[in-house]
């Protein structure tokens, strides 16, 4: 890109410094969108590769769990690096039409049992609403809160203990 706008300013007997500043902007900005773009093809390509896992096993086991799906700590709101699982179960979820899924999640141990559980239903709201704006129609999804009800492993102290924190999704 740097060779085309020196290029430039040979072909352009004088160049203002606004001129040159201007150019030099149109060019990082087509660099940034040629990056930008590689990044989504990359991530595309990485959500394709494994949706076709992911989907399987929902059809064959009904269940799915999933720990890629990360929010802020004590928050509902959805970590960006949540949006490619997200987006590989929207995708198996347009390629059957007629499926309907429960999503369910589930906290940490430890903290107050009711704060968990409430966190947890918000969480599996936010679940269900990214989904929505993926284009999955409202009606084909549930969503349940369990909080701290069903845990994989009980000590809070175990080493395992943040797999607790999880997000499952269900076939109805």
């Amino acid at each position: 890109m740097k060779t085309i706008l020196l290029a430039l300013l040979c072909c352009l007997p004088l160049v203002s410094q606004g001129q040159l500043y201007m150019l030099n902007r149109a060019v990082e900005r087509a660099a940034s969108r040629v990056a930008e773009r590689k990044i989504e093809e990359a991530v595309d390509r990485k959500v394709a590769e494994k949706t076709a896992d992911y989907y399987s096993t929902l059809l064959e086991e009904g269940r799915l769990m999933s720990h890629a799906i990360q929010f802020e700590e004590g928050t509902a709101t959805l970590l960006a690096d949540s949006q490619p699982f997200v987006k590989g179960i929207a995708d198996a979820l347009r390629r059957d039409p007629a499926m309907k899924l429960r999503i369910e999640t589930h906290t940490l141990v430890a903290g107050d049992a009711t704060a968990n559980l409430r966190l947890s239903q918000r969480r599996a709201d936010a679940v269900r609403a990214a989904l929505i704006t993926a284009g999955i129609e409202g009606t084909r999804l549930t969503v349940k809160g369990l909080g701290e009800t069903q845990p994989l492993y009980t000590d809070p102290d175990d080493e395992y203990a943040p797999l607790n924190q999880r997000v499952e999704f269900v076939k109805l």
